[in-house]
């Protein structure tokens, strides 16, 4: 098994809503993809957006093992109204409330990883 994402997989995490950086995120592909070596699912606990979820997701793939995210999909502390991590634009309207499943859910449809989480 690889130890690096696949090239799709690196372009769908840069273009990704998110606070991983690169280097974390191929620290945390190659640990996920050493683990995943054990037939096990992989479990991520705060997926956001997707931008990790990603990554887990191709090491998933790779190893023919499933990952699993846990989020309540309303943002910490400091991405609500007020804070300095902000963002407007993933507030639902209807709910007046931040939920980020939407764009998670986006993010791994358009890298064609959703079978995998």
């Amino acid at each position: 098994m690889s130890m690096s994402p696949s090239p799709d997989t690196l372009a769908a995490f840069g273009k990704a809503k998110g606070f991983m950086p690169a280097d974390e995120g191929l620290a945390l592909y190659a640990a996920a993809a050493e683990a995943a070596r054990l037939g096990l699912p992989l479990l991520e606990v705060g997926s956001y957006c997707g931008r990790s979820t990603l990554l887990l997701a191709d090491a998933a793939r790779a190893a023919g093992v499933t990952a699993l995210t846990v989020d309540h999909h309303r943002g910490s502390e400091e991405q609500q109204p007020g804070w300095e991590y902000h963002d407007p634009e993933l507030v639902d309207p209807g709910a007046g409330r931040m939920d980020t499943l939407p764009v998670f859910r986006r993010t791994l449809h358009a890298a064609g990883l959703e079978p995998y989480v």
